[in-house]
């Protein structure tokens, strides 16, 4: 017992004195601490050298509940975790998975990875970095290549059985860009209201779903010029508040002679007043043309418009009119019965002209 308790303190004091430099040493015997010479020397910047050619160190293996049941672990316990299989450290306020392996590199103060692929949220990569939940950066997101939702792009921006957004907040407008498989035509919408309709085959349609060419649900308005080289139909009304050109400049009614446009402006005379106009006899006077032409046009004489008046036929009463200006005419009123007449009278007429 006294030689027992003499050879235990000997190695207490060979303990303390090789502690702040110690190397131990695996032989066919066991591990020994030894200073000698030679390679058995440990190395000057370590506190503890260990080597083994066949072995390896065991470090406290316990469950979760076990490490979470230490007290106090200061920064830096090491241990591993027979719960999840991984080694786990403390970092001075939680404990940490350990990861270990050369995959990871370090140049300064940026990290790369020159192995498989990388996981996040999912065990078996298929990609680079395959990721299986939300991202999100507060800066840019750039790439060089292309970029797919939804399946493996062939175009810079490839969306695959999906929309394509963009929201205003400010608006709270959001436009939306979808393709309708069961009626084969793109849409744009306005905050679920479907704007222009991109049938396959090249129909447009603004506000319908199009069955022509362009197809609009609503008034059409040219700042400039409106042009269709063939037929155009149009079921409503059309209104038109500056010039028509038509058949090449000829105008509405084709002008022979000129390349202006015909000018078509019904009027109606102001009243004649024939208070007893003799058989056979006449009042000459003028009428007023519409504004707008600038040469003399071509007036046409129509029906009677207004009558006042019993003395006489009226129908034996006509109006001819001669030297036409691009303001006026001059008129005569005829009576061609023998009987007099008294009536007053309004002629609608028709000026033609440019």
């Amino acid at each position: 017992m006294k030689k027992t308790f003499i050879t235990f303190i000997i190695s207490l004091l060979f303990i303390h004195a090789f502690a702040q430099n110690a190397k131990v040493i695996d032989s066919p015997s066991g591990a020994v601490i030894s200073n000698a010479g030679g390679t058995d020397i440990p190395y000057s910047a370590s506190i503890l050298d260990i080597r083994s050619s066949n072995k390896g160190v065991l470090l406290p293996r316990m469950s979760t509940g076990s490490r979470d049941a230490i007290g106090s672990p200061q920064a830096g316990l090491l241990l591993f975790n027979s719960t999840t299989n991984q080694f786990n450290y403390h970092d001075g306020a939680a404990w940490q998975q350990a990861f270990f392996g050369n995959q990871w590199s370090v140049n300064g103060a940026k990290y790369y990875y020159n192995g498989g692929n990388v996981g996040i949220g999912v065990s078996d990569p298929l990609h680079k970095l395959h990721v299986n939940g939300n991202l999100h950066s507060t800066g840019f997101i750039t790439t060089d290549g292309f970029v797919g939702i939804g399946g493996s792009p062939i175009y810079k921006l490839n969306v695959f059985d999906g929309s394509l957004a963009i929201t205003n907040t400010a608006d709270s407008k959001t436009w939306t860009i979808n393709y309708n498989s069961a009626n084969n035509y793109l849409n744009l919408n306005e905050n679920g209201i479907a704007r222009m309709y991109f049938q396959n085959g090249g129909y447009v349609g603004i506000g319908l779903n199009p069955v022509y060419p362009l197809d609009v649900n609503g008034t059409i308005h040219s700042a400039n010029n409106l042009r269709a080289d063939g037929n155009a139909y149009i079921d409503g009304t059309a209104a038109i508040g500056g010039t028509a050109t038509v058949n090449d400049g000829k105008g509405v009614a084709y002008n022979l002679s000129s390349s202006n446009n015909l000018k078509i402006y019904p009027f109606t005379t102001s009243t004649f007043v024939t208070t007893n106009l003799a058989g056979h006899g006449s009042l000459t006077t003028t009428i007023a043309l519409p504004a707008g032409f600038t040469s003399a046009p071509r007036v046409f004489v129509g029906d009677i418009d207004y009558t006042f008046g019993t003395a006489g036929e009226l129908n034996r009463v006509i109006l001819v009119l001669q030297g036409c200006t691009t303001t006026s005419c001059n008129a005569k009123i005829i009576n061609t019965d023998s009987s007099p007449v008294t009536y007053d009278i309004r002629y609608n007429c028709l000026a033609i002209g440019y």
